[in-house]
Parts: C-alpha cells; sequence; structure tokens
C-alpha cells in the first residue's frame, strides 16, 4: 500500500475525489464537447480543428477512468493524423528512464520490458490496460514517446521533509519553482486538505512537492521542441500549472482539453469533453 503522502500527491494530480471508486463504465458514453470561453457545444471535429494549431496540447485525466484514456487516444490519434510529425509526452514515466522509451519505440524493448525497466509498478502503479492504447499507439506509428516527471525520489522526500532534505546535487537540478500563482497554490490545498487533514507546514510540503512535479514537467516540454500531444492528470493540465509554465518557457501556444462531470467542475482549461453519468 503506497503511503498516505504518495496516494495524496498522486489523487492531487490527477483531480479525483480520494472516495472516487474506478470507472469502467464511462468507456461507451457519448461525451459533449465544449469550448470553455464561449460555453459552445461543439462536434468533435470541430475540437479537433481548434486544437491542431497549438503547439503543444495537453489532454488531462482522472487517473482511473478508463473513459478518460479512451478519449485520449481518440484525440491522439486525430491530432497525429493532422501532424505525424508530433511526439507524445507522458506524466506517467520519470525522466531517468527516457531510453527505455527510445528503446521500445524503436522496436528492441517489448512491452513487458518496458514496464520492468521503467519501474511502471512502482512509480506509478495505476492500470497498465488503460495506458497500453496510448504507449503502444507510438511503436506502431513510431511516434516519438517523451517522459517527463520529476523522479519520485525527489517530490517524495520533498512531501515528508521538504526541500532541505533533498541530497545537494538534487536540490542543484530542481527547475525554476514559481510559487506566486495564487490560484494555482489555492487549488492544490483545497484538493490536499480534501484528501487528508494537514498542517500548514505540510501543506507548504506538498504544495513544493507539487510544484517540483508541474514545473520538471513544463521543463520537459520546452526543451523537447516540436508539437506535443500530452497527457497527465487533470490538476497538473490545469492552465496555471505544466501549460503556463511550459509556455514561459517557450512551448506555446498551447491548449488545454480536459475531463469533466459537468461545466462546474471543470478545471482551468480551454476546452472540456463532459461524459453523462453511466446508466
Amino acid at each position: 500500500m503506497r503511503p498516505w503522502w504518495i496516494l495524496s500527491l498522486a489523487l492531487v494530480g490527477c483531480g479525483a475525489a480520494a472516495t472516487a471508486p474506478s470507472n469502467a463504465n464511462d468507456v461507451d458514453a457519448e461525451p459533449r464537447f465544449v469550448d470553455v470561453a464561449t460555453g459552445e457545444t461543439i462536434a468533435f471535429d470541430a475540437l479537433i480543428d481548434r486544437l491542431a494549431p497549438a503547439r503543444v496540447v495537453y489532454v488531462g485525466e482522472r487517473h482511473d477512468r478508463a473513459g478518460d484514456h479512451a478519449m485520449q487516444a481518440r484525440i491522439l490519434e486525430a491530432l497525429h493524423g493532422r501532424d505525424p510529425a508530433l511526439s507524445v509526452g507522458f506524466e506517467m514515466f520519470q525522466r531517468p528512464y527516457q531510453s527505455a522509451l527510445d528503446a521500445y519505440v524503436a522496436g528492441a524493448l517489448e512491452e513487458d520490458a518496458l514496464l520492468e525497466r521503467t519501474e511502471w509498478a512502482d512509480r506509478w502503479g495505476y492500470d497498465f490496460a488503460m495506458y497500453a492504447p496510448l504507449i503502444r499507439f507510438g511503436r506502431e506509428r513510431r511516434v516519438p514517446l517523451v517522459a517527463l516527471n520529476a523522479r519520485s525520489e525527489v517530490t517524495r522526500t520533498i512531501a515528508r521533509e521538504g526541500l532541505d532534505a533533498l541530497e545537494a546535487a538534487d536540490r542543484d537540478a530542481l527547475p525554476e519553482l514559481d510559487r506566486d500563482v495564487a490560484a494555482h497554490r489555492a487549488r492544490v490545498a483545497d484538493a490536499l486538505r480534501a484528501h487528508h487533514p494537514v498542517d500548514d507546514e505540510a501543506l507548504e510540503r506538498f504544495y513544493t512537492a507539487q510544484l517540483v512535479w508541474d514545473e520538471t514537467m513544463a521543463e520537459s516540454i520546452a526543451a523537447r521542441g516540436g508539437r506535443m500531444v500530452v497527457f497527465a492528470g487533470v490538476m497538473h493540465v490545469a492552465r496555471d500549472a505544466i501549460p503556463e509554465r511550459a509556455a514561459r518557457r517557450g512551448a506555446a501556444p498551447f491548449a488545454v482539453v480536459a475531463p469533466a462531470d459537468s461545466l462546474e467542475d471543470a478545471p482551468p482549461a480551454d476546452f472540456v469533453w463532459v461524459t453523462p453519468p453511466a446508466r
């Protein structure tokens, strides 16, 4: 079982409620696509038209929702049809394991070995079957798959003990951290407190760990260059989380599309898909 501080960070990243069950029944439900700025309901093809000009398209997920992953695969296939040269970035893989992704896409590494070499079970742990179509798409189409995330050893240490507990080399390797986005801080704090009671000191450690996730992924996206589709939890793809931090480093323009159970609970995004309740 994961320690509560790691579980809290994972749940904050995906925006899931602490008691939310895995929802496999939403795969076949037909969603409604909405342009958040106008409130307009649009067709899927119109959504792709509006996403296609972006340098980076962020597609959010609730990690345990099979329907979210199915929609990610649909969006990826449509955007790849517009630009086969794009790459795909994953929150789920940590940066030191990029060589394993490269070998897998090149056909030099099989799937079981990929999961072993990237330590999927320990470093991510969600059901690989929901992610497999996205990852296999990369191999089948020779689309680069990019590991975006910070090492869990770093974020775990920060969440438990704070920045000062890091080894000097790890602390020196951290990206620039912008702590001054009030809405981002408040949203992360609300999500953390919903999962577990925390005092102000613990909250600051958790927020810093979340910030390291977002800034590291933003740095990875900007360093990659070229057009990219990014898959990450809904809290990470909120405009003031990864997207604006990557844009600050040159990864712009961007567009964000994310899942929501209703427009009222949608994260800060450009577009959402709203899935009706399963019958």
